[in-house]
């Protein structure tokens, strides 16, 4: 069920109300927080260019996918219906806040009355940012 739940939150995440060109709001971060709202650019990414394969295999924890498989989830099945599921692809990062190796990204989808706020957990592995929770 949370499976379902995890990957619905992605549909959310990605849908808004009317189509829109992509913004890189990753520009208006510095360092560590750039690094993190350009993981969730590229889940904006994958989502319009439908490459569940970036999401399943650079953009998820392996720890997330783990969850998935215990949970009797295939990935790329997941996050390629929950981009279907989405109206239009378009997320924008209003916030990140690092802990260590942990970051929160608050993330504003949609527009207008149909504008949703959510929030991705992100660990770093050496360099690298990955999506680890979907809304915390």
């Amino acid at each position: 069920m949370r499976t379902v739940v995890a990957l619905g939150l992605l549909a959310v995440l990605l849908a808004g109300c009317g189509a829109s060109a992509p913004r890189d709001s990753a520009k208006k971060f510095k360092g560590d927080q750039q690094k993190v709202a350009a993981v969730i650019e590229s889940l904006e990414t994958a989502a319009r260019d439908n490459k569940p394969n970036d999401v399943c295999g650079k953009l998820f924890t392996a720890g997330r996918l783990k969850l998935l498989e215990q949970q009797g989830t295939n990935c790329k099945t997941g996050v390629k219906e929950a981009f279907s599921d989405a109206d239009t692809l378009d997320l924008t990062v209003k916030s990140v806040a690092i802990t260590g190796t942990s970051a929160v990204a608050t993330i504003v989808s949609g527009t207008g009355s149909k504008q949703e706020t959510d929030k991705l957990d992100l660990l770093r592995s050496g360099t690298t940012w990955q999506i680890d929770s979907l809304g915390s």
